[in-house]
């Protein structure tokens, strides 16, 4: 009997990974303390890149800032991915008609893993993109509008900031949270 258990897999009975941030208080934690570090080391890195130095004025004017909207953007991303999953009620699907395969990559996303099909990676794929939108223009309009930056610099910072601190974590197998 315990080697049968051993085998079956519970697909259903977790959430896909980009819920669990929703749902699971600790991840929660973690996910505020993670975004907190890559956001300060980030922030550091170009403020060596910008000063040539480690510029605390510059640091303390923008951290808030660009954790709150990187942290709003990744919750973004999330709720849409929710949102798209719940209301397509989609499902599986083994045609030629595009649009079913596109709701059956999403139905796959959330069901079982994100790499099963090219459709399921996107899915997950658009909610980082969408993430990754926010935190940029979120932080180019608002994060270092206290600083000295250029508009050069700050489209930089901005443009970093979106590419280092998007939530990867979306692309983590559900594998790992289910067995």
């Amino acid at each position: 009997m315990n080697k049968l258990n051993n085998d079956i897999k519970l697909y259903n009975l977790i959430f896909p990974t980009f819920m669990l941030f929703v749902f699971v208080p600790i991840l929660w934690q973690i996910s505020l303390v993670g975004n907190f570090i890559i956001d300060s080391v980030v922030l550091i890195i170009i403020s060596l890149i910008i000063y040539h130095k480690l510029n605390w004025k510059f640091y303390i004017k923008s951290i808030f800032f660009v954790y709150i909207f990187g942290f709003f953007s990744d919750i973004i991303g999330v709720f849409y991915l929710i949102a798209t999953a719940f209301l397509t009620d989609a499902e599986y699907y083994e045609g030629n008609d595009l649009v079913q395969q596109i709701l059956s990559g999403i139905y796959m996303a959330t069901n079982h893993s994100q790499f099963d099909s090219f459709w399921s990676f996107a899915f997950i794929t658009s909610g980082i993109i969408i993430s990754m939108v926010m935190i940029f223009g979120l932080n180019y309009l608002f994060s270092f509008i206290f600083t000295d930056l250029t508009k050069k610099q700050k489209l930089l910072s901005a443009l970093s900031f979106a590419i280092f601190t998007a939530p990867y974590a979306f692309l983590l197998p559900n594998e790992l949270f289910c067995g």
